[in-house]
């Protein structure tokens, strides 16, 4: 069995990988099955097979900005700070720095848009 496979988290139907507010420290590749991205109880998104989620908190070390709940049978493997600094540090300076300020805008629409729902 190599590293990979004892990394692996299985979850069933329903079962929450993550729930909004919770402090973050890793990222999550969906490998097999679909989950739901849910924002104050409400599915706004779905996730499908090798798409990454929770990269927000992994890179920013903010909280969980959405709840993510398997849809059906999932298989994912966690993404942590080494596993990141890993891949980064393959990469030219310019790149790491480039997804660190491209998390930072994208938190900052987040927030922009979460304070113009409330105002509606």
């Amino acid at each position: 069995m190599s590293m990979k496979d004892s990394q692996k988290q299985r979850y069933l139907p329903d079962d929450y990988i993550f729930k909004q507010g919770e402090k973050g420290d890793k990222a999550y590749l969906l490998l097999d099955g679909r989950v739901a991205i849910e924002v104050n109880d409400k599915k706004v998104a779905e996730i499908s097979e090798m798409e990454i989620f929770g990269e927000m908190s992994l890179i920013l070390n903010k909280p969980r900005t959405a709840s993510i709940k398997a849809l059906k049978p999932s298989i994912v493997l966690p993404i942590d700070q080494k596993i990141l600094k890993d891949l980064l540090s393959g990469c030219p300076p310019v790149i790491s720095s480039l997804v660190k300020q491209l998390a930072y805008r994208l938190s900052q629409c987040d927030q922009e848009i979460q304070s113009l729902k409330k105002k509606s």
